[in-house]
């Protein structure tokens, strides 16, 4: 969908971070809300939570790194990793783009306290919550369409438009078959504007907003690939490809409202990631952040997701293929079913917290 500088990732042993997705990532808040944990929020100093205090008190034990500034912790359900001066926190594999770099002193590593509450917290530590979106309803947005083909691959024949409606198409059949109600933004090779995919939401009271897309660095960098999952930036934070982070002023960012889903986007965005990897077993480029604007006005939490490069060869080989978009679909599922059976806890969880 576009082209971007990116940051080159660190090469995986894929036979262990397969392992720790296979149960770890799909049960972190699951298992923690049937266990019935009650997480307390930290204390902050000048704006920081610890985060080796904060997860002593979940339970979670200290696995040290063998690796200078980074360090690792791990309960019977899932591993964190954080790496001193990165703007990205690990969980169970999946790297999760932060608006501020982890920071280290004496072996305390810190996060900031914005990401914290908008990021960290609301993926590890979902809470029972009268506003939790339990979903119904699922808009699917085929990104592109009609005069905008979106990215190409001229030499494979590759139209990102004709792939995303392709992919769109699967993942409703998919979600139709377990009784989610499902609308697509567009159902033929038609021309919708990008504000117009919100107001659809919007129409149809959607409980849910998943936008497909495939990714492009242009013919001078073929190598970047993998799937990355974007949600909507929080009001006063830089998005994760935000090039003007010197240049442009923190106030500036702080007028760009959000829509008050940020919470739970953070969770929608980690499990889509997480599960679209797992399916895959595709390079992790995270969850990111982003000012799209088909996030922007959403009635709804909401996603934006990059399927695989068409720049790249080995992806655009394997996204040419019919077999591998159908399993792009039932990965992106996974994320969704994933998604609301932890909605459905929560709305549960607070029913009986009012009985009560």
């Amino acid at each position: 969908m576009m082209t971007t500088m990116r940051t080159k990732m660190t090469v995986r042993n894929r036979s262990t971070v397969t392992l720790q997705r296979s149960f770890l990532f799909r049960l972190i808040p699951a298992l923690l809300l049937l266990a019935g944990f009650l997480f307390t929020v930290p204390t902050t100093l000048q704006g920081q939570v610890n985060l080796n205090e904060t997860l002593k008190r979940w339970e979670f034990t200290t696995d040290t790194s063998r690796v200078p500034g980074t360090t690792r912790w791990k309960n019977k359900w899932s591993r964190i990793e954080a790496e001193r001066n990165k703007s990205y926190i690990t969980l169970n594999g999946i790297k999760v783009w932060l608006n501020s770099p982890i920071t280290e002193g004496n072996g305390i590593y810190y996060i900031q306290r914005h990401d914290f509450d908008k990021t960290f917290f609301p993926i590890v530590a979902p809470q029972p919550d009268v506003s939790a979106p339990v979903v119904r309803r699922i808009v699917i947005d085929p990104g592109h369409g009609g005069k905008d083909p979106g990215m190409q691959n001229t030499r494979m024949g590759l139209n990102e438009k004709a792939l995303t409606l392709d992919v769109a198409r699967r993942l409703k059949f998919i979600l139709e078959q377990r009784g989610i109600k499902v609308t697509l933004t567009r159902s033929t090779d038609a021309f919708v504007e990008l504000d117009d995919r919100s107001l659809i939401a919007k129409r149809v009271n959607a409980d849910l907003f998943v936008s497909i897309h495939f990714n492009s660095a242009g013919t001078a960098n073929t190598s970047a690939n993998g799937v990355e999952t974007y949600i909507l930036t929080p009001q006063g934070q830089y998005s994760t490809n935000d090039a003007r982070r010197v240049a442009r002023p923190a106030e500036v960012n702080a007028r760009e409202i959000g829509h008050g889903h940020d919470r739970w986007n953070a969770l929608l965005g980690y499990y889509l990631q997480a599960t679209l990897v797992d399916k895959l077993d595709a390079e992790d480029r995270g969850l990111r952040r982003a000012r799209f604007t088909v996030l922007k006005d959403l009635p709804c939490p909401g996603a934006l997701i990059e399927c695989g490069f068409l720049s790249n060869p080995s992806d655009a080989t394997l996204i040419s293929s019919a077999a591998y978009r159908e399993k792009i679909a039932q990965g992106v599922a996974d994320g969704v079913l994933q998604y609301q059976g932890i909605m459905q806890r929560l709305a549960s969880q607070n029913r009986a917290a009012v009985r009560r």
